[in-house]
């Protein structure tokens, strides 16, 4: 198993981002590894809470939206969160990418403003890697120094995830 961690800051001023992410390799093909993780029922199983992140209860669309460019999708967290996620991109088998923008509960609503999810698929020597980060926007400059301490809790949470997702894939 391979994983990779990373944390970082992007901006200052009025519009500061802090960032995320972690990397994983199953030993599925691209276009299967893809598939998998981009499925709603996957988040619902392998997103699970890891303190202080709530996990993914529930993932549907609106009605008439799909997994496609621009639509939405509602995403009801184990906190009673509900978040109304926008797809951003989505180029199978390489790219998904979603914001959420609304709907965040708890003590990380009063730090960001939304959040930006992107997970990245790369065939790699028999398998497939996957990269997920996210980069959160905060409500201020000033929220940074209570975000930074959360970011390796959230990093862990993104691991906790894929290693799910790993376990799943290779059994």
């Amino acid at each position: 198993m391979r994983l990779q961690v990373q944390l970082g800051v992007v901006g200052s001023g009025p519009e500061m981002n802090i960032s995320t992410a972690a990397s994983i390799v199953v030993s599925k093909p691209l276009e299967e590894a893809f598939d998998f993780c981009c499925r709603n029922e996957t988040h619902e199983k392998h997103l699970q809470p890891g303190l202080p992140v709530a996990g993914v209860q529930k993932c549907e669309f609106f009605d008439g939206h799909s997994l496609k460019e621009g639509d939405h999708r509602r995403v009801t967290l184990t906190d009673g969160s509900v978040l109304d996620e926008q797809i951003l991109d989505y180029a199978p088998p390489s790219l998904h990418r979603y914001r959420w923008f609304t709907g965040l509960r708890g003590p990380f609503a009063l730090l960001v403003r939304s959040g930006t999810g992107t997970w990245t698929f790369t065939e790699v020597g028999g398998g497939t890697q996957i990269d997920w980060s996210y980069d959160f926007a905060l409500k201020s400059a000033l929220a940074y120094p209570l975000a930074l301490p959360v970011m390796p809790l959230f990093r862990g949470w993104l691991k906790q995830s894929l290693q799910s997702i790993q376990g799943e894939l290779s059994g």
